[in-house]
C-alpha cells in the first residue's frame, strides 16, 4: 500500500509543478504583450514628437528671416525706416553720432583787381 501512495504524492507534485509553470509562463507572456504594446505606444508618440519639433524648427527658422520681419513691420505694425538723424552706428563714438556736421570750408574767393590804379 505504500508504493500506490508514494506515486499518487510524486505524480500530484509533478501535475502541480507543472500547472504552475504554466501559469508562470501566461504572466509573464502576457507581460511581455502589454510592454510591447506599451513600448509601441511609445514610439508613436515619440515619431510625433519628432515631427513636431522638425515642424516647429522650420517656423522658428522661417521667423529668423529679415524679409518676412521687415514685412511684418511695414505691413501688420505700420513701422517704417527711420530717418538718417535717428539712426546710431553701434561702438562708434558718442560724439561723432550727436555732433552737428561740420560746415565745409569754402575757398577763398579770386581777388579782383581794379584797373585804373597804380600797382
Amino acid at each position: 500500500m505504500k508504493r500506490p501512495t508514494r506515486f499518487v504524492a510524486t505524480w500530484t507534485l509533478a501535475v502541480v509543478a507543472t500547472a504552475s509553470a504554466f501559469v508562470l509562463y501566461l504572466a509573464l507572456r502576457s507581460r511581455a504583450v502589454e510592454l510591447g504594446y506599451r513600448l509601441g505606444k511609445a514610439r508613436a508618440r515619440q515619431a510625433q514628437l519628432r515631427e513636431t519639433r522638425r515642424v516647429l524648427q522650420v517656423e522658428a527658422v522661417s521667423h529668423r528671416n529679415p524679409e518676412r520681419i521687415e514685412a511684418l513691420a511695414k505691413g501688420l505694425l505700420r513701422l517704417e525706416e527711420p530717418p538718417p538723424q535717428r539712426i546710431f552706428v553701434v561702438g562708434a563714438p558718442i560724439e561723432a553720432t550727436l555732433a552737428p556736421e561740420k560746415p565745409k570750408p569754402v575757398a577763398p574767393a579770386a581777388s579782383t583787381v581794379v584797373s585804373g590804379g597804380t600797382p
